[in-house]
């Protein structure tokens, strides 16, 4: 069991941590700590060191009431993308939201109340039109630690559904794989999955071509 932190008298944003809690049910240190405004909440310690939780909620409201000045960005491809991330993090009525919400994916502070600050990380980080956004973290949320720019094909290949092989010590998925030995996908997947082959002989069996005689 890895040591934990002590952040007792350390101070997150609107937040000063007072003193340890009783853990989450997931084995999360908690903390209680007492917001700027004189709330008081008990706040897991993953969220207070990355910067995900900053007040007990005031913080927001002082966002929003920045944010009734027009940006100029509404309806733009990355305003869009920032809007995506909010509502499947944080609408249960979203179609993603099983997938991300509900299995604790969620969205820092920073971001989901303004998005210039969102924007300017992007800017500063790579970003560009033919680009997606991906968490290296799969299991972890948007947060500008765990976030980067990058094409659509590396996201596919960063996906939790991808089926990874490993081969003379290397990881890598099915697609990686099927660059490097010249097989399809598909080839590769039916050999595993319904050949039942080991990874080895699917991956160094060449395809038998029908010879014309």
């Amino acid at each position: 069991m890895p040591k934990v932190i002590d952040l007792s008298g350390e101070k997150f944003g609107y937040l000063k941590v007072i003193e340890r809690a009783e853990n989450t049910k997931h084995g999360e240190a908690s903390w209680l700590c007492e917001c700027k405004c004189g709330t008081k909440k008990i706040i897991g310690g993953y969220k207070l060191r990355k910067g995900i939780t900053k007040s007990c909620g005031c913080l927001n409201k002082e966002l929003s009431k920045k944010k009734n000045k027009t940006h100029g960005m509404k309806g733009t491809r990355l305003y869009n993308i920032w809007q995506g991330i909010k509502q499947r993090t944080t609408n249960p009525n979203h179609h993603e939201y099983s997938d991300y919400g509900e299995r604790g994916i969620d969205i820092c502070e920073e971001w989901k109340e303004s998005f210039e600050n969102f924007e300017k990380w992007s800017y500063e980080n790579g970003y560009q039109d033919n680009l997606t956004i991906d968490r290296k973290n799969n299991d972890k949320g948007y947060t500008p630690d765990n976030c980067r720019w990058i094409t659509i094909k590396e996201q596919q290949r960063n996906r939790r559904s991808n089926h990874y092989l490993t081969y003379k010590g290397e990881t890598k998925t099915i697609t990686e794989w099927s660059e490097i030995t010249g097989l399809s996908k598909q080839v590769i997947r039916y050999r595993i999955a319904k050949m039942k082959w080991d990874v080895e002989k699917t991956l160094t069996t060449p395809l038998m071509r029908n010879r014309t005689k």
